[in-house]
C-alpha cells in the first residue's frame, strides 16, 4: 500500500465509515501514476464525509481536482489558469488516460 494511503488510514477517525477497497485501490493507482511521472506534488489525499478520498494537484498552470468515489469511479475537474476545461466521472482506467493526455498536451 502506498505510504500516503497508510498515513490517511493511521489518522482515520473511527467515527466515520472506513473507506471502501475501491476507494483505496483507485487512490493508490493515482498516487503510483503521479510518482511514476516524477511530477512534484504538495497536496495529499484527504478523506471526505462522502466516504471518498480527494486531492487537488497542481502541475504548472494546470489544476486537477480528483476524488475517488466509493462506487469505484473517479470524479474530476481539470482547470488551466483557473478556468475549468474538463470535468466528469469515469472509471480509473479511462481517467488515467484522460489525465495523461491533459498533462502531455498542457492545453486542457
Amino acid at each position: 500500500m502506498h505510504p500516503e494511503i497508510e498515513e490517511v488510514l493511521s489518522n482515520f477517525d473511527v467515527e466515520y465509515p472506513f473507506p471502501s477497497p475501491l476507494v483505496l485501490q483507485n487512490a493508490e493507482r493515482i498516487l503510483n501514476y503521479m510518482d511514476d511521472i516524477y511530477v512534484e506534488r504538495t497536496e495529499k489525499f484527504e478523506y471526505t464525509p462522502a466516504e471518498s478520498l480527494y486531492i487537488m494537484w497542481n502541475v504548472e498552470d494546470l489544476e486537477f481536482h480528483i476524488e475517488c468515489l466509493k462506487n469505484g469511479h473517479i470524479r474530476y475537474t481539470f482547470r488551466k489558469n483557473g478556468v475549468g476545461k474538463a470535468f466528469g466521472t469515469d472509471t480509473i482506467g479511462n481517467f488515467i488516460l484522460r489525465m495523461e493526455t491533459y498533462l502531455l498536451s498542457g492545453i486542457c
